[in-house]
């Protein structure tokens, strides 16, 4: 299976970071596996079932969803495909995973759908040039923008304090998981200046959600993003976000409360949609020349999503 060039990744746009639907056309599709519904135990064969679960693999030559990477999770959803005329459902393919070929650029996207137990597997579910239609799991990915963006008023608080001690620390990593979010930067800070340091953070980060500060997202000339994104302190090797064979690389730039660098995911619309959730700084440690920044959401939110 595969597409002759790669996928059109909508979110990348400003518009599109926000647009969860977008109507596509079917490039490949394979089917990995199939089983019977219900309990195995209880049925004698597989066509006691009356349905069966196909997992698929799906390209497209465009798609509102975002691929796993660049510390953010897999966006999920669903494609449909629909008959012509009725506009009846034919197939609906529920996406759990989205993944990204670098060196190809194409989008694969993987999930389950639920068939009558006589569909015939040898048949093309979703035959090359089926329209289909892309529709993002929109609390999912309100959740999953919300935690990168915060991560990105995480740099831009912590950028603030080094400067106030004349000691930038650039990013290193940063992790956008549901399950412990966090942010990591090249250096240390004194044991004895951490608890002061850290009190200072929350209160940075803080103002930053309250200044309720535009997110901007815009693809540059890499020599227009350079200077962008590293004004304070040499972040951000720029060669390492484009493609080396491209005769005219651009890079892809957001900016969230202010601070700006090369970023490949979904964001908020500005700092002051973190309040809801009350996403803030959570705490820091320091181990072996690396400082790791927590933050996340309150947990009255994260029990009651």
């Amino acid at each position: 299976m595969a597409a002759e060039k790669g996928t059109e990744l909508i979110h990348l746009t400003y518009d599109g970071n926000f647009q969860l639907d977008t109507d596509a056309k079917v490039i490949a599709c394979r089917i990995i596996d199939a089983k019977p519904n219900g309990d195995s135990e209880k049925q004698s064969s597989d066509d006691d079932a009356q349905e069966r679960t196909i997992q698929v693999e799906m390209q497209l030559d465009v798609t509102t969803m975002h691929p796993q990477g660049g510390g953010q999770p897999t966006d999920n959803g669903t494609i449909t495909a629909k008959a012509e005329g009725d506009g009846n459902v034919l197939y609906l393919a529920k996406i759990n995973k989205v993944a990204i070929d670098r060196a190809t650029g194409i989008i694969t996207h993987a999930g389950v759908i639920t068939v009558p137990n006589d569909t015939h597997l040898n048949s093309d579910l979703f035959p090359p040039g089926t329209n289909v239609k892309v529709s993002v799991d929109a609390a999912n990915r309100l959740l999953l923008s919300e935690c990168h963006s915060a991560g990105h008023v995480v740099d831009v608080a912590m950028a603030k304090c080094g400067q106030e001690c004349g000691k930038v620390l650039p990013p290193t990593k940063g992790y956008h998981f549901l399950d412990g979010p966090y942010v990591e930067y090249k250096g240390a800070i004194d044991a004895k200046e951490r608890e002061d340091f850290l009190g200072r953070l929350k209160v940075t980060y803080q103002e930053l959600v309250d200044e309720d500060t535009p997110t901007r997202i815009e693809t540059l000339p890499i020599d227009d993003a350079e200077p962008l994104c590293n004004r304070l302190v040499q972040n951000f090797d720029m060669k390492n976000f484009v493609s080396p064979t491209d005769p005219n690389p651009t890079v892809r730039v957001v900016t969230v409360g202010g601070g700006t660098g090369p970023c490949g995911g979904t964001h908020v619309r500005s700092t002051g949609a973190l309040r809801e959730r009350g996403w803030c700084v959570k705490g820091l440690k320091c181990k072996k020349g690396v400082v790791r920044v927590r933050y996340g959401p309150k947990e009255i939110h994260l029990r009651g999503g």
